[in-house]
């Protein structure tokens, strides 16, 4: 038997004029709902009424804290509850990742995702999920290391690989310089491996340091043989509610604060992990932290890092001749998206970073 929960939005948020009206509206809520799956409903809602809403995070302010985004809605909202929405607003309704998702045509090039966040955010905990939990997509992942020692060992002995199609572990240093060589011989791995009856939904690209795309863009640029295949299709940042704070306030103007900061306004969109550990009102501001440096990504709420694979593809933030335009004409320097790039970091790098 469905009930109800009535929409609201969080104290902090500044709620536009056409928005106002929403406030108090009643939403049915299904008792096999997740709270992913009401959120998407409070989502269309909004949208009948000519108002986009996009929710990072649904906050039940008897409880104090964010809902749990694939936990049954029924265990944090009763029926009455208020719904406090986290997330954005704009006129006219927003795509959904999942209205968004067309399956890849047999032909046409694999999407790759670069995916990055700050050390201890959970990305190990989330390529485990997307390759032991989902059958959805078919992923390959090429994870990039940056030291001696892998720093994500646990994915490595995880029983979870068994279930990519390919997965390769690079040791020999930054993106940006090794590009043309271990890089380059994933892919074709990777093609290889599909050429053998494996076909792919997408290529995700675990680092653990700056996400410059435009080694990669140059790579597909001058390799025919891999153009030919694949294709760059967005940046994802992993973000940990509970220390990002602390994170971004460490080492205020320092180089490794400003390539934290990149992190987040270089993001085509950024996955919000580990709500439950804090309460609404640091969920609401490290919402708001992310807004000052990064105006437009979806960020999207996840606890224990299960995300739906739909957010981890299609994201279609490139276009490649563009991009390759403006790094000829600027430099390694500049580029796409809400940040830019700069320096990445390794003082051996022979890479002109402009």
């Amino acid at each position: 038997m469905s009930s109800h929960v009535t929409l609201g939005f969080h104290a902090s948020l500044d709620v536009p004029a056409y928005a106002k009206g929403l406030v108090g509206s009643s939403v049915t809520l299904e008792p096999s709902w997740t709270v992913r799956q009401l959120a998407s409903a409070v989502e269309r809602f909004c949208a009948t009424k000519g108002v986009g809403v996009r929710i990072t995070a649904l906050v039940n302010p008897v409880r104090g804290a964010a809902a749990v985004p694939h936990e049954q809605a029924t265990s944090h909202f009763h029926s009455g509850d208020r719904a406090l929405v986290v997330g954005d607003f704009q006129q006219g309704a927003w795509p959904s990742a999942q209205d968004a998702f067309k399956p890849r045509e047999p032909g046409s090039l694999v999407p790759i995702t670069i995916f990055t966040g700050f050390l201890g955010a959970g990305k190990t905990t989330v390529l485990n999920h997307l390759l032991l939990h989902q059958r959805e997509k078919k992923f390959a992942v090429i994870e990039n290391e940056f030291g001696a020692v892998p720093i994500d060992n646990e994915l490595l002995a995880n029983s979870a690989l068994g279930m990519a199609e390919q997965v390769i572990v690079m040791e020999n240093g930054c993106m940006c310089c090794t590009v043309r060589g271990d890089l380059l011989g994933a892919f074709d791995a990777i093609r290889k491996q599909m050429e053998t009856g494996s076909p792919l939904d997408g290529v995700i690209i675990e680092t653990t340091g700056m996400a410059d795309p435009v080694p990669i863009v140059r790579t597909l640029r001058t390799t025919p043989d891999i153009a030919r295949y694949f294709k760059l299709d967005g940046t994802i940042t992993l973000v940990d509610t509970k220390t990002i704070l602390n994170r971004l306030s460490e080492c205020a103007g320092g180089k490794e604060d400003q390539e934290r900061h990149r992190q987040i306004s270089f993001a085509d969109k950024i996955l919000l992990n580990k709500l439950d550990l804090v309460d609404q009102e640091q969920v609401a501001e490290v919402w708001h932290r992310i807004r000052s440096y990064n105006a437009t990504a979806p960020v999207v709420g996840t606890v224990k890092g299960i995300v739906d694979s739909s957010e981890l593809t299609n994201i279609g933030a490139f276009d490649t001749e563009s991009i390759v335009l403006e790094t000829e004409v600027h430099g390694h320097g500049g580029g796409h998206g809400h940040g830019g790039h700069g320096d990445c970091g390794d003082d051996d790098c022979q890479e002109d970073h402009g």
